[in-house]
């Protein structure tokens, strides 16, 4: 009779642990995991993936320049933030924050001749691209939304 009533508590044990992580998931599965991204990081993995035809003409500090403008970008968008703090605000109203990869190239080809930095578009291309592959990589963007 013992063996009866410890089966029958674990069950129920078992079945309380059970509702309440699928009740989690389940609350879960509509946020956005938060991600952290380390522009050090960044620069060094989009350096290394850039194609050698563009890696021998742009330095390290041309490739953090890059990131920064994108940075600015998203940030413009109200897409960043700092360490610890809430993203978005009021104005998110439960949507999620979109921007375009082609938003991303022209801000930062912009902000290329605006400044005369020297650096090509198609450079500027490249690096955006590397950087936004390396973002989806680590989390911080998602798919085109359709």
């Amino acid at each position: 009779m013992v063996w009866l009533i410890a089966v029958l508590g674990l069950l129920l044990i078992v079945g309380i642990a059970v509702v309440a992580v699928a009740r989690v998931s389940v609350e879960l599965e509509g946020t956005i995991a938060p991600a952290l991204l380390e522009v050090d990081d960044a620069v060094e993995v989009v350096a290394e993936a850039l194609p050698y035809e563009v890696s021998a003409v742009v330095s390290h500090d041309d490739v953090q320049t890059v990131v920064g403008w994108v940075l600015e970008f998203f940030e413009e968008l109200g897409m960043s933030s700092t360490y610890g703090e809430e993203l978005g605000g009021d104005w998110v109203d439960g949507e999620r924050a979109v921007a375009d990869e082609i938003g991303a190239v022209d801000y930062a080809v912009a902000r290329s001749v605006e400044t005369d930095s020297g650096l090509d578009a198609i450079h500027v291309t490249v690096i955006v691209d590397a950087l936004v592959s390396y973002l989806r990589d680590i989390g911080a963007v998602g798919d085109e939304v359709r």
